[in-house]
């Protein structure tokens, strides 16, 4: 939800939040995770402990609420396909975290990339669900296997492009991708 869009405490329970996010990125890039303490965080911030921990319980909490926030809008942010467009759904998938390169890279520098694979991972199910367009392929509680399976290999994946630096845009990315699957599947199996 947009933080226009809120009531009065709401808003400012997430402008708080988006504030200590940021505070944390910005010292993730002067010091090491394991040194960063809350007291920083809050200090950066310019926010009272007490907030902190309304909001959360630990640091790990601040990088866990942000990828589920992301989940959300990546989930919110495309429409329901009529199939199974592999090049469609690559090109979206990393344009959106392309869009989020520089915290990507500064979570990978800091070896924290298991908190993307887990955080990605934690919301596969709604955002696959979100992308089709089949109501009764929808419904089949088999979609938790598909999820589960497509989503570690797209979380691979963007975890191999961080790896690289994410030096190829999202678009030559997705085609390197997309083409080299198809190729794999339709040559070899």
């Amino acid at each position: 939800m947009e933080i226009s869009k809120m009531n009065g405490h709401a808003r400012q329970r997430e402008q708080s939040g988006q504030m200590i996010e940021t505070a944390l990125f910005e010292l993730l890039k002067e010091k090491e995770y394991t040194q960063i303490s809350v007291s920083e965080i809050v200090e950066k911030a310019g926010v009272a402990r007490r907030t902190f921990y309304r909001l959360y319980d630990n640091k790990e909490g601040v990088i866990e609420q942000y990828f589920r926030r992301l989940c959300s809008v990546y989930k919110n942010s495309y429409t329901a396909l009529k199939g199974y467009d592999l090049q469609q759904i690559a090109k979206d998938y990393f344009s959106f975290w392309y869009e989020q390169r520089e915290r990507l890279l500064i979570l990978h520098q800091s070896g924290l990339s298991h908190m993307l694979y887990y955080g990605i991972n934690s919301a596969s199910t709604a955002v696959i669900r979100g992308r089709i367009g089949d109501e009764a392929l929808y419904q089949l509680p088999e979609l938790e296997y598909f999820a589960t399976y497509s989503v570690g290999g797209f979380i691979n994946l963007l975890l191999l492009w961080i790896e690289k630096g994410m030096e190829e845009n999202a678009e030559q990315y997705s085609r390197r991708v997309g083409s080299a699957i198809e190729k794999f599947v339709k040559e070899r199996l």
